[in-house]
């Protein structure tokens, strides 16, 4: 049975550090932010739940080729932790929906920052407040975005989004994981 540090650690070698997340969350909401503006707005909604719907198949491709380790082992729990904590967050949809249907105006506001929650648990499993910021960023970039440009919501909103991942790649890359895990080695290169 592994410590909690031994699983803290486990999980980042694993994951590799876990930027695929963030660069999946560049990506996607990049190619939202385009499309918005190639895609009549009647659209953008639904341009935007295609797009959230991707990142998941994309986050695959690119941990698997930055051979990050997605599964779930039973030896550590933080592993299926990380799963369970997407899944609260997919459970937002069931508040996306009626939004979309009933203030179609907001969407890009609780899609935008619904999917940011499973950040909190990200920065408990890696001991490092870098989530808790990255929600941060998204519930303020994603609001302001949202009232800065009423012309094109969906697209600010996603720019916003972009930005958040792209700064919390950048810090996430910048950690030593070596020095704050202890290790004689450095987990995130081959």
């Amino acid at each position: 049975m592994m410590t909690f540090d031994e699983m803290r650690a486990d999980f980042i070698i694993r994951r590799k550090g876990s930027l695929a997340l963030p660069m999946t969350g560049m990506i996607v909401y990049s190619a939202a932010a385009l499309l918005s503006v190639l895609v009549d707005s009647r659209f953008h909604n639904l341009v935007l739940t295609l797009c959230f719907w991707s990142i998941m198949p994309v986050a695959v491709v690119i941990g698997r080729a930055r051979g990050e380790d997605m599964s779930a082992p039973r030896e550590n729990p933080l592993l299926r932790l990380s799963a369970m904590a997407r899944i609260m967050a997919l459970a937002t949809w069931a508040i996306h929906i009626p939004i979309w249907i009933y203030a179609p105006a907001l969407f890009p506001i609780s899609v935008g920052i619904g999917f940011a929650l499973h950040w909190v648990v990200f920065s408990w499993t890696i001991g490092h407040p870098l989530g808790l910021v990255h929600l941060g960023m998204r519930i303020v970039l994603v609001l302001a975005a949202w009232h800065i440009c009423p012309s094109n919501r969906m697209g600010a909103v996603s720019v916003g989004i972009a930005l958040a991942y792209a700064i919390s790649w950048f810090q996430l890359s910048r950690i030593d994981w070596r020095s704050r895990l202890g290790l004689s080695f450095d987990p995130l290169r081959p």
